[in-house]
C-alpha cells in the first residue's frame, strides 16, 4: 500500500498548493509507526540523512488510529499508509515520496489453519489495497 505524508486539512504546510520541500515538513513533529530498513533507506535516498526515520520521526506508537488522531488534533505529520487516513490531506513532497507498505499473513508449515482463516484472507484481499488516486 502506498505510503504518503499526510496533514489535518487547514495545516500550515497545505497552503500555496505547490510542492513542499523535506526540511519544511521538518519544522513539524513527525508521527508514525515503526519504520522497516527499507523505507528508512527510501527515505533517506530521497530526503537526505536528516530523513532517516531515527531522526525525523518524533512521535512513533503501533498503534496507526492513535497517531492518526494525534494528526487530526494538532500540527503533526503522520507518516503512514495514505488508506489509513482518508480524511487527511496528502502533502505533495519535492521529490515525491514514492515508498509503499507490504502486508502478509504468515502461517506455519505443517500446522492446522485455524477455521476462520480464510475469511480474514478474503478480508485482506478486500480491504488492504489502495483507492484510486
Amino acid at each position: 500500500m502506498r505510503g504518503a505524508f499526510m496533514v489535518r486539512p487547514g495545516h500550515p504546510l497545505t497552503t500555496g498548493g505547490a510542492a513542499t520541500s523535506f526540511d519544511k515538513v521538518l519544522r513539524y513533529p513527525i508521527a508514525s509507526t515503526p519504520l522497516s530498513d527499507e523505507v528508512a533507506r527510501v527515505l533517506v535516498e530521497r530526503y537526505g540523512s536528516l530523513a532517516h526515520p531515527d531522526d525525523c520521526v518524533t512521535l512513533q506508537c503501533e498503534e496507526v488510529a492513535s497517531l492518526v488522531d494525534v494528526a487530526r488534533r494538532s500540527d503533526t505529520v503522520l507518516l503512514a499508509i495514505r488508506a489509513a487516513a482518508p480524511d487527511l490531506v496528502e502533502l505533495k513532497l519535492q521529490p515525491e515520496l514514492a515508498a509503499t507498505a507490504r502486508f502478509a499473513l504468515v502461517t506455519l508449515k505443517r500446522r492446522t489453519l485455524p477455521p476462520g482463516l480464510a475469511v480474514v484472507r478474503d478480508l485482506m484481499g478486500q480491504l488492504l489495497i489502495d483507492a484510486p488516486a
